[in-house]
């Protein structure tokens, strides 16, 4: 009986998948990025230079930056888009490789007829995409927004310190994964604020699958963007969480010895967890990529703040957006001896 029922789960799968794209019509566009595959993007708003969000490694896609999109697109243009299998994006096909996510957004952007410079901002396994991104289109770069974002060295960083680095994929949603075609991974719905939790969840196992076939290879992502680790004098702004209880304290010492902090504001001889202690220190490294770069702390917070405190990332934006007006470095030119000049 067991066995009979098997094309049928399989079936049911099939159809609630293509109901989900049925009853809920796409944000924005389906783009075709070659080989027959199309991206979903949203593009809103005038104005340059035009911001692009990328997700972190969840199931939100571009509607993880709803909040953020809403005050942005008001003063500026601004595309989010959702990466292979995600949401109504199509799935890739072949092996996952961590300069694919830059070749579809560049196609997606172009098909789109959209055109730089652009200011990246990321959350997140974002921060790997976007570094990567950054360093194959390097003259399309206006500024860039990290958002507490992943780092190419923290797995080395976090072994050093002899803390966990973490299941990128767990056995149980390897699991879950693998009976995905029944549409089994229904009953347990990936979590999302109320705003978007009808559209994540009617894409979950497809998007659940593109995610996993990215997570799988995050190390691999690592040592790709570490190789793009000169953000130029670009404007750049890395924003880092602050739990509550590391907020309150920093408060504290800075009310009774200001000269306890450190330069990246973390208080000497608290006890934060040694495991924030070095995701602080790998957010200010990454603030000092750029001649122009800068940490700020967002203090009571999570590794969530993109989504619940919108204000603040868009704040973070405007200010690059800001800064890349002003300046942007120029290509090298030649001197009249021929040799290569920067020029600033």
């Amino acid at each position: 009986m067991a066995v009979l029922c098997l094309p049928a789960l399989s079936a049911c799968e099939t159809v609630l998948e293509a109901g989900a794209a049925r009853e809920h019509p796409v944000e924005g566009k389906l783009v075709d990025v070659g080989d027959g595959r199309r991206i979903q993007i949203d593009c809103r708003g005038e104005g340059g230079p035009i911001v692009v969000f990328q997700s972190g490694g969840d199931m939100l896609g571009s509607l993880g930056w709803t909040p953020v999109m809403e005050r942005v697109s008001a003063k500026s243009r601004a595309c989010a888009y959702s990466r292979a299998g995600i949401l109504w994006s199509d799935p890739a096909t072949t092996t996952f490789e961590p300069e694919e996510v830059a070749h579809d957004l560049h196609a997606a952007l172009e098909a789109a007829g959209e055109k730089g410079p652009y200011v990246m901002v990321a959350h997140s396994r974002g921060g790997l995409y976007n570094l990567i991104f950054a360093g194959m289109y390097r003259d399309e770069i206006a500024g860039m927004v990290f958002v507490d974002s992943s780092h190419p060295d923290q797995e080395r960083r976090f072994r050093e310190a002899g803390l966990p680095t973490g299941e990128y994929v767990t056995p149980a949603q390897e699991l879950g994964l693998a009976f995905k075609w029944t549409g089994l991974m229904r009953l347990s719905p990936y979590p999302a604020d109320p705003s978007i939790a009808d559209e994540v969840r009617a894409f979950y196992p497809k998007s659940a699958e593109a995610n996993a076939r990215e997570a799988r290879e995050r190390s691999r992502t690592m040592e790709v963007a570490g190789r793009y680790r000169d953000l130029q004098n670009w404007p750049v702004v890395v924003l880092a969480r602050e739990l509550p209880e590391q907020t309150q304290a920093r408060k504290r010492a800075d009310a009774h010895d200001e000269y306890l902090l450190s330069a990246d504001g973390l208080v000497a001889g608290s006890d934060t967890p040694e495991s924030e202690v070095v995701w602080r220190q790998l957010q200010a490294d990454l603030s000092t990529w750029s001649s122009r770069g800068r940490l700020q702390i967002v203090p009571d917070s999570n590794h969530a703040f993109f989504f619940l405190r919108p204000d603040i990332v868009a704040a973070a934006i405007d200010e690059v957006l800001t800064a890349s007006r002003v300046v942007r470095r120029a290509p090298p030119r030649m001197s009249w001896r021929g040799m290569a000049e920067e020029s600033y």
